[in-house]
């Protein structure tokens, strides 16, 4: 009787040793080619409220199963967005003060992203709209209302005008790897071009990359999506754009009669160090942005990017 009793025993403990391999298994082999993605500019960090002062995104990114190979990765992504720009002097409504115009834009975007072992493709349309539509100028007023203390509530004076946007950008990367992990070393350069009526320039960055870190086709590094291994890097980037038109700053190409819009530089160089993390569902990237002057009477910027990616 003991026999057969302890003969049930192992029967049962096998099998609830099998169940729990099985779903362990299952848990890790599971394909998480979908993320919903969470991400906030903001200049908080460096005591400033001005210029590109605060930026809100929410998107959903989705691995494509039909393009999807060890050569070869395609994945799409929606996302709406909301920015805020403002001038340095924010207590004022006469706009004769104003180093820039307070610019408000509420857009859609949708994009797609081509991968392979060492080159990246980048395709998206953006379609919104700026001014009193956006609703940039009510959420800002309300958060400085509501969510700080003793906070100085911009006046949104002489906001740029509503007016509806379109624009396509295309970005092309390509990666070398100089040294493997654990402490891996990647060069990246990535080309970028903007066309519509809200921005007109083209762009070329240089990226470093150092720590531990999964191939182009495998990383964070380019918000790539999967059952991949975890990541711990950061990144340091410089670039340069050449500006042909601004319409945050100067208004729609296509016309505009907002009461006050400036010229930007031509040249603009943007410089920015980041860090990413990979975790088994969860990517976090936090980076610090810097931009020189975006126009005559303007100053340097600093912001900073939180973003929250969660993978199911």
């Amino acid at each position: 009787m003991k026999l057969i009793l302890f003969g049930l025993f192992v029967l049962i403990s096998l099998h609830k040793g099998i169940g729990q391999e099985t779903e362990f298994n299952n848990e890790v082999n599971r394909q998480l080619d979908d993320v919903i993605e969470l991400r906030h500019d903001n200049d908080f960090l460096y005591a400033t409220d001005r210029y590109y002062s605060a930026g809100s995104f929410i998107g959903w990114r989705k691995l494509s199963r039909l393009k999807n190979d060890s050569l070869h990765r395609i994945q799409y992504r929606l996302f709406l967005s909301q920015e805020m720009y403002t001038p340095t002097n924010i207590i004022d409504t006469a706009i004769s003060k104003f180093d820039r115009p307070y610019a408000g834009f509420l857009g859609v975007s949708g994009g797609i992203t081509s991968a392979y072992s060492n080159t990246l493709y980048d395709y998206k349309l953006l379609v919104g709209f700026s001014g009193p539509w956006s609703g940039a100028s009510f959420v800002q007023s309300l958060f400085h209302q509501s969510a700080t203390v003793d906070s100085t509530i911009p006046q949104w004076a002489g906001e740029i005008q509503s007016s509806f946007y379109m624009n396509l950008y295309f970005k092309y990367v390509q990666e070398w790897k100089f040294q493997p992990n654990p402490f891996s070393v990647h060069m990246a350069l990535s080309p970028k071009v903007a066309f519509g009526n809200r921005d007109l320039y083209l762009q070329n960055d240089i990226v470093f990359y150092f720590g531990k870190r999964n191939s182009l086709m495998q990383s964070t590094a380019y918000q790539q999506i999967g059952n991949f291994k975890k990541e711990l890097f950061f990144g340091i980037r410089l670039g340069y754009r050449y500006v042909f038109h601004n319409a945050l700053l100067e208004g729609n190409v296509l016309g505009d009669a907002s009461p006050y819009l400036i010229e930007p530089y031509q040249n603009l160089f943007l410089y920015n160090f980041e860090i990413h993390r990979r975790g088994k569902r969860n990517l976090y990237k936090f980076s610090c942005n810097f931009s020189t002057p975006e126009a005559f009477g303007t100053q340097p910027h600093l912001y900073t990017t939180l973003a929250f990616l969660r993978c199911f």
